[in-house]
């Protein structure tokens, strides 16, 4: 039985050596000198590989016959037929410069460089392209590597320190390290969206690295699509004649196919557009390699992918190339990522019906395979007759990118097209044990040989496991040292001091502000210093219910007097965003509801300059409420409120620095309020109730369900809302002491994009109150001015140059905001800012009521300044009269 186990193992070993045998060599050029990342693809395996550095290549085949194709960007492909026996086979190639001549065919008879007549036709095809294939499957192999050029000694020390207190001794970057990580992973793709990736092996000489590698980040993004990856803007993109230039270097004959050049040329540099060099196939009008660059905030990074007819007369991505030259922060580093794509199964998307001037174009010097004769639609007819002109037009180019997009989405079933939600259909799995294979499972398998600095990486991490371990063992004959704990009365201490969080496996929750919290310390006119705490107590349970309490406590030193608020919520049926909840509290509040002046900021303002522009008034109140979703995108939320209010009037003129001038009373600046004014509308001393109703709409809203839990996802058409507010108000000297107001609004807004970089925010506005004439200050209609220079907070719909509380109307009113934002505006267009972040934004705010000037402001701004500040220029007029102008900084902190 012994002997028939062994004969049987020895069996299938001889087997396995005999059908997986080892193609390997060097490519080097006609100097002999090596061609790094060279290309070597098996045409009857569908399946690629790259050389190293170095240009060493290895791949294991099967016993059988194959054509093998060598190529690199700018050499001529080299093609031979191998048999693969019992015995490797060493394949030394040399690869000879790729020379691209200009046919008199190209020459244009409106004298424009011919590239541009290509890429229109790319362009219109990129849709077809991007959707065409319906189902595949791969094998993907993924090497990168790091290689620490120079680290800043304070860098390195905070990194390695860190590490420490985590319990990690083993991290230590020095200048010269070099770090590799591959993995071997399988990738199932079925469309429109649906990823299956498992992680079948993972090597890393990266400490602590015991995670999930993702292949997708890096085969996932395609140029085809009008945005990489969501950091650069494509060649490919129907608007990329707005941001690059074109330049036709010639063709050749790859085998039977056509290859044109043309150079990508940016119109001007940004760190969203790259440059280079891209390869078209002729008459397919596909993508047939490429080799661009683009330089951002992290430094220069090169892309290279090469594409493969894998079936029939569709290119697919075999290989791909990215390097980085890393500089941040002082920090210099070279980075470099590798893969190989087999692809083991591709099915065409047979809905989708590829233009037939295209395929006849293509296939006039090539063999076309066997197609099923479908009828041709209107669309269809349009595009081929698009395609047939002999000089396309830029308006030919986004109409025929239209129209191949429509027929892209026709052939996706109407459960995809109307389907709302938003679903991750990426599944990422790890195979056990799939980063301890040895190192005989990574010499059969890895496709692209390492170089001689990886291999030192992983004998460097051996060894270091090796001493890791040792001292393990020795350390168990040894006493254990005594570790210094913290005293837990001073982490006490500190955790009531500067606030901490505590939760629970329960689900409870205990978060505490701290008694030294500087962000509860302001000072008023009013209260004068006021300084407190707040907690947030949050249980939630299985049935994904939850209670949240928050209560807040401060003291006025001026008034001596202590406040408090307290927020509560029940949240219930997550998939319908039920909730319960109260407001509750005796506290000073702005007499503003529409957004004022930051509580910091009013600090400031009147502790070293006098200026007291916030305007309190005593609350107690008491609000209750439910909100629901009732079907997707209708919400209504009712709530009911009592509220007792209370004049207040400055109780301090305590200032840092001196001032002749003395604090205004604490009265908003409003014509409603100035001397001889209607009474009625005065501050006063008042008890409040009041019933507010408010449905918000957003058809065809987008969501996502994690957890049972139901997150919406914004929409493609506004948001209306319809807001009714039925209050009475106590007057003491009237006969019939209560009287009650209505106030109906109604608000309309939506963000959307605008083409490739531009965003577009717009809000409209319009209400009024049914009966105004015992309308007290409190109830007005508010609205949000900001007039100093500094601001802190990012204000999305303010007025910037009247003054607060100004605004402030009982009458019938209109209101609209405008801003749109963009990376090419004027900015990038001026030597020495064309690489920045920034953002340009244009601005329109208007403002109408009833008995009043109509107020429109507009402006001009900048954002992204130093990654938190905008900078803008506004100008207002009162009917269309100049009436000022200022400029404004905002500090966008914690936005």
């Amino acid at each position: 039985m012994k002997c028939a186990v062994s004969f049987l193992l020895v069996f299938l070993l001889a087997s396995m050596l005999v059908s997986a045998q080892m193609l390997k060599g060097k490519i080097s050029n006609s100097s002999g000198e090596p061609v790094p990342y060279a290309t070597i693809y098996i045409q009857e395996l569908s399946q690629g590989t790259t050389a190293n550095t170095r240009g060493d290549y290895e791949l294991k085949l099967p016993a059988g016959k194959y054509q093998v194709t060598y190529q690199s960007m700018g050499y001529a492909p080299q093609y031979f037929n191998l048999t693969v026996t019992s015995q490797d086979i060493l394949k030394n190639v040399i690869l000879t410069m790729q020379y691209y001549q200009i046919p008199e065919v190209r020459i244009s008879a409106i004298n424009e460089d011919p590239a541009y007549g290509i890429m229109r036709k790319v362009i219109g095809m990129a849709p077809y392209y991007l959707n065409c294939i319906n189902y595949y499957k791969s094998e993907v192999y993924l090497k990168g590597n790091l290689i620490i050029v120079k680290i800043p000694k304070l860098i390195k020390r905070a990194i390695v320190k860190a590490e420490k207190e985590d319990g990690n001794e083993k991290m230590d970057f020095k200048d010269g390290d070099v770090y590799l990580m591959e993995s071997y992973n399988e990738v199932e793709f079925t469309a429109p969206d649906k990823y299956v990736k498992k992680v079948l092996s993972f090597n890393s000489t990266f400490p602590d690295t015991e995670e999930s590698v993702s292949p997708m980040d890096f085969i996932n993004a395609s140029f085809y699509s009008p945005k990489v990856a969501d950091i650069a803007i494509s060649p490919l993109s129907p608007q990329s004649f707005s941001y690059y230039k074109f330049k036709y270097l010639g063709a050749t004959l790859q085998g039977k196919n056509t290859v044109n050049k043309i150079q990508v040329i940016p119109k001007i540099k940004s760190q969203q557009l790259v440059e280079g060099i891209i390869y078209i196939v002729e008459g397919l009008w596909c993508i047939h390699s490429l080799d661009l660059s683009i330089n951002n905030i992290l430094g220069k990074i090169e892309m290279q992918q090469l594409y493969i007819p894998v079936k029939n007369d569709i290119w697919m991505p075999v290989t791909y190339k990215f390097k980085i030259d890393f500089s941040m922060l002082g920090i210099k580093a070279d980075v470099g990522y590798g893969s190989s794509i087999k692809y083991l199964d591709v099915v065409l998307n047979a809905s989708l019906h590829k233009p037939e001037s295209v395929t006849a174009n293509y296939y006039s010097a090539n063999a076309a395979p066997e197609r099923s004769e479908t009828p041709v639609s209107k669309n269809q007819k349009k595009i081929q007759e698009i395609l047939d002109k002999g000089e396309m037009k830029n308006a030919d180019m986004i109409k025929l990118a239209k129209l191949m997009e429509k027929e892209s989405k026709g052939t996706l079933p109407d459960s995809v097209r109307n389907n709302l939600e938003i679903k991750n259909n990426t599944t990422n799995t790890v195979e056990k044990d799939a980063g301890k294979k040895d190192s005989v499972y990574w010499a059969e398998i890895r496709p692209i040989p390492l170089t001689e600095l990886e291999m030192r990486s992983i004998i460097r991490r051996d060894s270091i496991k090796k001493e890791t371990s040792l001292k393990v063992v020795k350390s168990d004959t040894l006493p254990k040292p005594v570790v210094k704990k913290k005293s837990k009365f001073f982490q006490m201490a500190g955790n009531i001091a500067f606030g901490h969080a505590w939760s629970d496996t329960t689900g409870l929750r205990f978060n505490f502000g701290g008694l030294l919290n500087l962000k509860s310390l302001s000072f008023n006119t009013v209260d004068g210093f006021t300084y407190g705490t707040d907690l947030r107590i949050s249980k939630g349970w299985k049935n994904h219910t939850a209670l949240t309490v928050a209560p807040e406590a401060r003291w006025t030193f001026s008034r001596e007097k202590l406040m408090w608020k307290m927020n509560g919520t029940y949240s219930f049926n997550s998939m319908k965003q039920r909730q319960l909840f109260f407001r509750s509290g005796n506290t000073s509040r702005d007499i503003s509801d529409g957004g004022s002046i930051n509580p910091f900021l009013n600090s400031i303002t009147t502790l070293f300059f006098k200026d007291n522009y916030l305007k309190l008034y005593q609350s107690a109140f008491l609000t209750t409420g439910y909100r629901t979703e009732i079907v997707n995108g209708l919400r209504l939320e009712i709530s009911a409120g009592y509220e007792n209010r209370k004049v207040l009037s400055n109780t301090t003129d305590f200032t840092i620095i001196k001032h002749s001038k003395a604090y205004t009373a604490n009265i908003p600046d409003n014509e409603y309020l100035a001397t001889g004014s209607n009474t009625i509308n005065a501050l006063r001393d008042q008890k409040h109730f009041e019933i507010v109703t408010n449905v918000t709409f957003t058809p065809r809203q987008k969501y996502s369900i994690y957890n049972k839990n139901k997150v919406n996802r914004g929409s493609d058409w506004p948001t209306f809302s319809l807001t009714w507010k039925h209050g009475i108000n106590e007057f003491s000297e009237l006969t019939d002491r209560y009287k009650d107001f209505d106030l109906i609004r109604v608000d309309v807004a939506r963000g959307h994009d605008i083409g490739l970089t531009g965003h577009l925010i717009w809000r409209i506005s319009s209400g009024g109150f049914l009966n105004n004439r015992y309308l007290t200050w409190y109830d007005f209609v508010h609205f949000n001015a900001q007039p100093l220079p500094v601001l802190i907070d990012n204000y999305q719909d303010a007025f910037r140059l009247p003054a607060y509380y100004s605004l402030a109307t009982p009458e019938f009113f209109g209101e609209g905001h405008v801003k749109y934002s963009t990376p090419y505006l004027l900015l990038k267009y001026i030597p020495g800012f064309s690489k920045t972040l920034a953002k340009e934004n244009l601005s329109l705010s208007w403002l109408g009521s009833r008995y009043h000037s109509h107020y429109t402001e507009i402006g001009y701004s900048i954002t992204q300044l130093f990654f938190v500040g905008e900078l803008g220029v506004y100008a207002g007029f009162d009917n269309l009269k100049y009436r000022g102008a200022g400029v404004r900084f905002v500090f966008k902190i914690g936005n």
